[in-house]
């Protein structure tokens, strides 16, 4: 399917699915797993450039968690990976910087709660881990899957099943029935 610079024609219609009912919604699993390989790709940069360029590590780990969920189709490298992709609900299209950066608040203090030290950067990672905890709660409990950053930065995860993702899905299946 051919992708334009708002992203995928089928956006105004995903825009529309019901929040609660609609069947194109991401799994709790692959949003999970989605996140944990987005993380654990930021950090490991960040922990690179950290090492090189202490002073735009910090910025460059902000603007990236803001960014990465609008590459591609709405698809930071976790959700390629796993079959999601995110967009903006009130435009129709790739989700917007701001969007991506309100929704991924708690990952961002995570990520620099982590990184450095400090007494307050524990009182960070305490605030982000509380943070995650809800969200977590949130994506599992709800029907509708959503969570407070979808909601804020008014953003939807949606399964977008393409070539790859069925790839990999057509190899586990043989690979389980070996």
């Amino acid at each position: 399917m051919a992708s334009s610079k708002k992203g995928d024609p089928r956006y105004p219609q995903l825009a529309k699915e019901p929040l609660i009912t609609s069947r194109q919604r991401g799994t709790p699993e692959n949003r999970i797993w989605a996140k944990v390989i987005d993380w654990i790709l930021l950090h490991l940069t960040f922990v690179s450039l950290d090492f090189f360029f202490p002073k735009i590590s910090w910025v460059f780990l902000v603007i990236a968690w803001a960014w990465i969920d609008s590459l591609g189709r709405g698809q930071s490298p976790g959700k390629w990976l796993t079959g999601l992709h995110t967009i903006d609900v009130q435009r129709a299209s790739l989700p917007r910087v701001y969007g991506g950066l309100v929704r991924n608040i708690p990952f961002i203090l995570m990520s620099l709660g982590i990184s450095s030290g400090s007494w307050l950067a524990r009182g960070t990672l305490a605030v982000a881990l509380l943070g995650i905890a809800v969200e977590t709660y949130f994506i599992f409990i709800l029907r509708s899957g959503i969570r407070v950053g979808d909601i804020m930065g008014n953003t939807r995860v949606f399964d977008y099943r393409d070539e790859h993702t069925q790839f990999i899905e057509q190899f586990l299946k043989k690979r389980e029935g070996t």
